[in-house]
């Protein structure tokens, strides 16, 4: 399966992310925050960080986060920014696999194929463009199984189909299906019941997968459900 295409890389062939600071995430990644100097960034794109000092490696945008332009009170969470957009580019990314001391301020990311590789054998966690679920809370439903909300990254699962759970998007711990989803439509609350797991529509702003997996502590906050 070809995760990414010439004409995507193309797309963003003048893209650059100039780094203003770092935050590490509780349950693992970071967030690095700063500004789109030019062309667009997408969510789910494999970019290189270029430091100032040290070796260049890849790293994959997870999601992407920056103030409401219509209530700066509240975070969206765009499929893509540009830097003609709102904010002026900036925005914060979540980076999987990758540390706050792998960071610096004054680092850049830019996209695959810019710059030379310098650790060619580092391979970061790649966006499942089948499925790819994150998972930010998990309850645990009694004589139903565990109920995992969190935000759709990549792609749509509907019900019945099998996802796999892993800490990162290529480890495979344990299977499970799903037999229900609930729709997030908005920030004040959810839908109800829909038929697909999907980043959009019904499922803006996250959703819930209702899962037959009764042992709820199997799951961890921070981790992946996905389809490969």
């Amino acid at each position: 399966m070809k995760l990414f295409s010439f004409k995507k890389q193309n797309r963003q062939a003048n893209f650059a992310f100039q780094i203003i600071d770092m935050f590490d995430l509780k349950n693992g990644g970071v967030v690095v925050a700063g500004q789109i100097t030019k062309g667009v960034l997408h969510q789910g794109e494999q970019t290189v960080c270029v430091p100032k000092t040290g070796n260049a490696f890849l790293c994959v945008i997870e999601s992407i986060e920056m103030p409401d332009p219509h209530n700066p009170e509240q975070t969206i969470h765009p499929r893509n920014a540009r830097a003609d957009g709102p904010w002026s580019g900036l925005c914060a990314l979540r980076i999987p696999g990758r540390s706050k001391s792998d960071f610096h301020p004054g680092d850049r990311l830019v996209p695959v194929g810019s710059v030379p590789l310098d650790e060619p054998q580092v391979t970061s966690p790649k966006p499942c463009q089948e499925f790819l679920f994150r998972i930010d809370h998990i309850f645990s439903i009694r004589n139903v199984g565990t109920a995992t909300a969190g935000v759709v990254l990549n792609g749509s699962a509907g019900i019945g189909d099998t996802v796999s759970f892993g800490h990162t998007p290529d480890e495979v711990v344990f299977t499970c299906k799903i037999k229900a989803i609930d729709g997030k439509g908005s920030l004040e609350g959810g839908i109800g019941p829909v038929d697909r797991a999907t980043p959009d529509g019904p499922c803006s702003y996250g959703c819930s997968l209702i899962l037959d997996e009764s042992d709820s502590h199997r799951f961890h906050a921070g981790a992946y459900l996905f389809i490969q």
